[in-house]
């Protein structure tokens, strides 16, 4: 299976600007407000008596004024939380297992030489197809989500066009540069099916049409589909001996077979059409996205190049295995964001919809992700020798400054797809290099003394700085303001239960009574949780 991009390139500018490198690659998305209408709907539940009013005298949640952020007058509508993004989590986990399975065991079947080279041309191609065109179905989503129902198919298939076209380019050159670099046949033979099952997956309208309309349990049944196909064409290759080329014409097959899977599922009505107004829309969209990710990526390997050179393999894995654990918990704002951008995008149809939705969403993943986060501080050392070895327990300094990251990563998520939601990519890519830049120098001054603990301070604190950035300015302050002031109650709570936590003692039955006990109890006794609140994130 062809794993999607485009949340994951949204995280790698998430991670720069506080906003969260894609663990894995990446990754939100770009919607920018140009003068092509596509068209666009009401939101069906704004307004409804569901949605409730802020008031400032009784709801301890509303803490806008303090940071400069004006209380929403409308209602907030639903933040693409309760039972679609159940189906996010469930999608991205069906993703990611079956990934995780496939890499697990091709090393058996292929041996040291064909993996490696699997393995290069997965980072290789991804690079030059799936990081660009992540960033156009991200904003291909959010045109989608805006779009007319009965404008939405061929505006998909349109789409669908822009990133075929996109893709095929992108492959067409890695090609041709890898064949001027090296001289290995099977490579180049194995790039070129695996190129091809990515021109594929780029030239279905289907994935992102059914995430756009929130129809999320089909998207997850496509996914399933798509991974059983590939799975079992996989089996086939390996009981019938297969080599490289093998194995990624299976991934490659099950691509093209989600064409007629997703054209099953949405039915007629997404035909890929040229459209030269739309293709231009789009690439003007998404290249911030994309350039975005390469600077995230191109500031942490900086930072990763210092480290190893300074201070050898070892720091490079001590600072390596602190970052898996936190990425692991990055994976929910990572799978939230498959229903809550399209949320955002149609509300941001209505004044300070979109900036309501994303409260909602950047609260709830605060209170959700903040116990895990806070058991990583409290319990580094045992947590990092129990998963990698008694090696990895010189790591639990970089694991107690990395897990606030955790927090920054799921309120960046957030800002970032509200961003992309009311049109402020350009915006947001001038604050992510700058981010970028920052995490350069600040790693460069700290790395040669602290080693990984120097690189995880860098990332952290301008993690933070990116989002104070966008605070400060006046182009985005009016979107983010609300949002950031809304995770303020549920994280001075959690800090005062870490702050019990440390006074007690290191006990785990203690921690663990405060963290999943006191903890959940103040939100409700405070009001920060209501049962309004409860009633709405199930639903």
């Amino acid at each position: 299976m062809q794993p999607s991009r485009a949340h994951s390139v949204a995280q790698r500018v998430e991670r720069a600007v506080g906003i969260s490198p894609s663990s894995e690659t990446f990754g939100a998305a770009l919607a920018a407000r140009t003068a092509i209408a596509l068209g666009r709907s009401r939101h069906p539940q704004l307004g409804s008596p569901r949605s409730r009013r802020l008031d400032a005298g009784r709801d301890l949640r509303n803490t806008a004024a303090v940071i400069g952020a004006p209380e929403p007058l409308e209602p907030a509508p639903p933040a693409g939380l309760g039972g679609r993004a159940v189906h996010g989590i469930l999608a991205l986990g069906l993703e990611k297992t079956v990934a995780l399975g496939i890499a697990l065991y091709l090393p058996r079947h292929l041996g040291l030489a064909d993996y490696g080279r699997y393995a290069f041309l997965l980072s290789y191609l991804g690079f030059f197809q799936a990081l660009p065109d992540a960033a156009l179905e991200a904003v291909l989503v959010a045109r989608l989500a805006r779009a007319a129902a009965d404008e939405a198919g061929a505006l998909a298939g349109r789409g669908a066009r822009v990133r075929l076209a996109v893709s095929l380019v992108g492959g067409v050159a890695g090609l041709a540069l890898l064949a001027l670099a090296v001289h290995d046949a099977e490579l180049l033979c194995g790039g070129v099916v695996g190129a091809a099952g990515l021109v594929a997956s780029a030239a279905t309208p289907y994935r992102a049409l059914l995430r756009a309309r929130l129809r999320m349990g089909g998207y997850v049944g496509l996914l399933a589909a798509q991974a059983a196909l590939a799975v079992g064409l996989l089996a086939a290759v390996v009981v019938a001996g297969g080599g490289l080329v093998a194995v990624f014409a299976a991934v490659s097959a099950a691509a093209v077979a989600g064409l007629g899977l997703g054209r099953l599922l949405v039915g007629p009505g997404a035909r890929l059409a040229a459209d030269r107004a739309v293709r231009r829309a789009l690439i003007a969209e998404a290249w911030p996205l994309a350039a975005s990710t390469l600077a995230v990526v191109g500031a942490q390997q900086v930072l990763q190049l210092l480290l190893l050179r300074l201070h050898g393999a070892p720091e490079v894995g001590l600072l390596g295995g602190a970052r898996k654990l936190t990425e692991a918990i990055g994976l929910l704002p990572q799978a939230l964001m498959l229903s809550v951008l399209p949320a955002l995008s149609l509300a941001a149809a209505t004044p300070a919809g979109a900036a309501g939705a994303a409260r909602e969403a950047a609260r709830g993943l605060v209170i959700a992700l903040l116990p895990p986060a806070a058991a990583l501080a409290l319990w580094a050392e045992p947590v990092l020798t129990g998963f990698f070895g008694p090696s990895f327990a010189a790591a639990a300094p970089v694991l107690r400054v990395l897990a606030p990251a955790t927090l920054l990563g799921a309120t960046g998520a957030v800002l970032t797809n509200l961003l992309v939601a009311v049109g402020r990519q350009r915006t947001l890519l001038r604050v992510t290099a700058g981010a970028a830049a920052g995490m350069i120098a600040l790693g460069a001054a700290l790395v040669p003394t602290y080693g990984a603990l120097g690189a995880a301070v860098a990332f952290v604190a301008v993690s933070l700085a990116g989002q104070v950035a966008l605070l400060a300015l006046s182009a985005t302050r009016a979107e983010v303001a609300p949002v950031l002031a809304a995770t303020v109650p549920p994280l001075a709570l959690g800090a005062g239960a870490v702050a019990a936590a440390v006074a007690l003692g290191p006990s785990v039955p203690v921690g663990a009574a405060l963290l999943l006990g006191a903890y959940p109890a103040a939100l409700c006794l405070t009001g920060t949780v209501t049962r309004a609140d409860l009633a709405r994130w199930r639903a």
